[in-house]
């Protein structure tokens, strides 16, 4: 009995070391991995990937303003997006250009005053099963954190209100507030994440401002807006090792942001916008001191394939192009169309992608 009792401790006490030494070799493999080369800096390798840009727009990260909360932790999202992410990265896309907040829908709270008080209680769980995915499945995520319609005219639906917070973008302690309350807590969870690509502060801000023409709305003055690009990027370049840009409605629009502390530029294109800024035109000859991304461009409605924006990017010396889209429901949107042609330049550039 005592030679059985000997043989249980001897058992046991291996056991427990056996599963110190898988421990610290679990941790010792983790602590060596290679980290991801740095995408969208001077010199970093061309990237294609997709916009992705959401599965519910402004509902994938925190409740709406109808109260439902539908975000990417929920089970039926988190198997939706898993098997969208699949698809993705079987393609060959490794970065997918995702909108947080955009119209302030989902996942900001508000004070009375119009003042950010905050993110409610599911974004940073929606935001982390989103980059578990991505993760998962070898993809790189740029956050766009707000969309030109966040300081549009106010709309009323459904008894609630979406847009119409012009005041963060113009107002200075609103700004802080934005970033103090909601921008931080973001920061300090994922902000040294190796997942995300890049924090995008606004997409195509150009249509708020004064110095656009279309539609009949009171506009964002240039310099105001330039004021909140600008101390955005310094707030989160404080605070995170990622990249930070700004998505330029087109090329035109890159003028305004040269001076924002931004880490890398990105213009959108489309057929009516081409004609006057042709894609075939070398990164140097535009007299940009950073580097610079197509961020949107058709996969429908246009007379070139994906493969040869592509193609046009990467020969001019961009350093990446992101087609439009994966699940937008609009004129621009047929990525499945798309296939074959991004198959083939995948293909035929193995050294291009990230």
């Amino acid at each position: 009995m005592k030679a059985l009792h000997k043989h249980k401790i001897f058992a046991a006490v291996l056991t427990f070391f056996l599963l110190v030494l898988v421990f610290l070799a679990s941790r010792l493999s983790r602590d060596q991995q290679v980290p991801k080369p740095p995408l969208f800096r001077p010199n970093s390798q061309f990237a294609i990937g997709v916009n992705y840009p959401w599965r519910s727009y402004g509902g994938d990260f925190g409740a709406t303003v109808w109260g439902a909360h539908n975000g990417i932790s929920t089970a039926t999202a988190t198997a939706e997006v898993d098997a969208d992410f699949q698809h993705i990265s079987a393609l060959g896309l490794k970065v997918v250009r995702w909108f947080v907040f955009c119209d302030g829908r989902g996942g900001l709270t508000f004070a009375k005053d119009g003042q950010v008080s905050g993110i409610d209680r599911y974004v940073i769980n929606d935001m982390h099963s989103a980059l578990e995915l991505a993760h998962k499945h070898n993809i790189r995520v740029i956050f766009v954190l707000l969309d030109f319609n966040f300081a549009q005219k106010s709309v009323w639906a459904s008894g609630a209100q979406v847009g119409g917070h012009r005041k963060v973008i113009e107002n200075v302690a609103y700004t802080q507030s934005f970033q103090e309350l909601a921008l931080a807590p973001l920061l300090s969870a994922f902000g040294q994440s190796e997942d995300i690509a890049a924090w995008e502060i606004i997409n195509e801000p150009e249509w708020v401002m004064t110095a656009y023409p279309f539609w009949q709305i009171k506009k964002i003055d240039e310099k105001k807006m330039q004021a909140f690009v600008l101390t955005t990027a310094l707030f989160i370049k404080a605070r995170a090792k990622q990249p930070v840009t700004v998505g330029s409605a087109s090329r035109e629009g890159l003028q305004y942001w040269q001076n924002s502390a931004l880490d890398f530029l990105q213009f959108h294109s489309y057929p009516n916008l081409e004609r006057k800024n042709p894609l075939d035109t070398l990164v140097s000859d535009l007299g940009l001191s950073v580097p610079v991304i197509l961020g949107e461009f058709p996969s429908q409605n246009t007379d070139k394939d994906t493969g040869q924006y592509f193609d046009l990017m990467y020969k001019n010396g961009y350093l990446g192009a992101l087609v439009w889209s994966y699940r937008a429901q609009d004129k621009y949107t047929n990525l499945a169309a798309q296939e074959p042609s991004i198959t083939a330049w995948h293909k035929a550039h193995p050294g291009a992608k990230p």
